[in-house]
């Protein structure tokens, strides 16, 4: 299935009509050359971390093997023929690998549901006079503005898969974005929210679409969250009631004003901390609420896959300074973590098979195997048969595991995280 995935991914990016779509203008990438249109996708795809010219010569060495890297190219040749290239390839690239992944591989679900946890977070980007305008900028009370990107992520915290990853201005706000994700959604899933994104028109749109969703919710959202703990009350099914302002929202944006039935559960955390849970689920028998601080848990994947993407993969770490770089780099990212989680999950179910009945499980070091795809990704999509390749991939993911220590906690620290990857100090490897 592996195999048969790679290939489908090569033979998308060599075909004429995909290089149609995502190419900036209808001359482009019309006649040979060095950076042709597949070498500068998988170039990007290939976790650009370090100095430019550096990365050129080494990724051309891997093509061409020899004893030292050669200089095919040009950082400043690279730059121009990037210019040529639409962000819009790496996002129809991560669809169709999320795509064929669900159709062959065995998926995990909870309850029927397909589990779906969406979040949003920021990224730092490069001061430039283009990206300002476009992105925008957080003026923090005692430091320098610091030039932002919102970002947000639908997220399968249980199959570990991006689904849908959007960049957007830093002035959006992490509803817009959700709305935003809603064509990325299919009727029937189940989102798993922050305490950030209840609201009266946001039920709203996830119902007129048949989504089901478990949000945390503040005591002061509504009144009647507040009288439910007033009340002692673990479980109850209540009505949201729009006010005027929500029924503005709601009709602005074109969404249903009609009221909603939710469920209220009252989740006892660990710590002795009480949160609420509000949720579309409304029958006790199907859904018990025993259950629903498990499920809102899974939401905890989603913050351990943004840690992965900025402090593994390096997100923040950009190869270029313009707003279509940045896109680039962004989108090309979220498809090789994706590549990435999708081959070690072969390599787990090997872990899974050795390991049965030891006193800990084992699992796939993902930061390990996201090290491994460097220069392999780009043998993997330029091979006619990658076959032999792709396994011994595998075999290294499966003898590279860590222990999982359940219930070992670490303390979250909060604020903003304003040091960066400086354009003028990239490292040499």
């Amino acid at each position: 299935m592996q195999c048969s995935l790679i290939q489908s991914l090569r033979d998308l990016i060599n075909d004429p009509d995909f290089v149609a779509r995502h190419r900036r203008s209808k001359t482009d990438f019309t006649r040979y050359r060095t950076l042709s249109f597949p070498i500068m996708v998988v170039f990007l795809l290939n976790l650009i971390k370090g100095a430019l010219q550096r990365e050129l010569d080494q990724f051309f060495q891997v093509l061409s093997p020899g004893d030292v890297a050669e200089r095919v190219v040009t950082k400043s040749a690279f730059c121009a023929a990037r210019q040529k290239l639409k962000s819009s390839a790496f996002i129809e690239l991560n669809r169709h690998l999320v795509q064929r992944w669900y159709h062959d591989a065995p998926v995990r679900r909870w309850r029927g549901f397909d589990l779906r946890a969406i979040d949003g977070s920021t990224v730092r980007l490069p001061d430039t006079p283009e990206v300002i305008a476009q992105f925008g900028q957080m003026f923090p009370a005692h430091s320098d503005p610091a030039t932002l990107a919102r970002i947000s992520q639908v997220y399968d915290p249980l199959n570990g898969l991006i689904l849908d990853a959007i960049i957007a201005p830093y002035q959006q706000d992490e509803r817009t974005l959700l709305i935003e994700h809603l064509a990325a959604l299919e009727a029937g899933s189940l989102l798993l929210l922050d305490c950030g994104y209840p609201a009266f028109w946001v039920f709203a749109a996830l119902q007129a679409r048949k989504l089901s969703w478990c949000a945390r919710v503040a005591p002061d959202t509504w009144s009647v969250v507040g009288d439910f703990l007033a009340a002692g009350r673990n479980d109850a099914v209540v009505t949201l009631h729009p006010h005027a302002e929500a029924q503005a929202a709601c009709r602005s944006r074109g969404f249903p004003t009609t009221v909603i039935p939710v469920r209220l559960i009252r989740v006892l955390l660990p710590t002795g901390e009480v949160e609420i849970v509000m949720t579309s689920l409304l029958d006790r028998d199907d859904y018990p609420a025993e259950e629903f601080a498990t499920l809102y848990h899974l939401r905890w994947a989603q913050e351990e896959n943004y840690k992965c993407f900025k402090c593994r993969v390096e997100v923040e770490n950009w190869s270029g300074k313009s707003p279509l770089t940045i896109r680039q780099d962004f989108h090309a990212k979220v498809f090789t973590l994706n590549l990435t989680v999708v081959l070690t999950r072969t390599a787990q179910q090997q872990v899974d098979e050795h390991h049965r009945g030891d006193s800990h499980p084992k699992q796939v070091n993902l930061t390990h195997a996201l090290c491994a795809m460097k220069g392999t990704l780009v043998r993997l999509l330029i091979r006619s048969d990658p076959l032999d390749l792709l396994r011994a991939l595998i075999d290294v993911f499966a003898r590279t595991i860590e222990p999982v220590r359940p219930r070992r906690l670490y303390p979250r620290r909060k604020g903003p995280r304003l040091h960066g990857y400086h354009m003028t100090y990239k490292p040499c490897s």
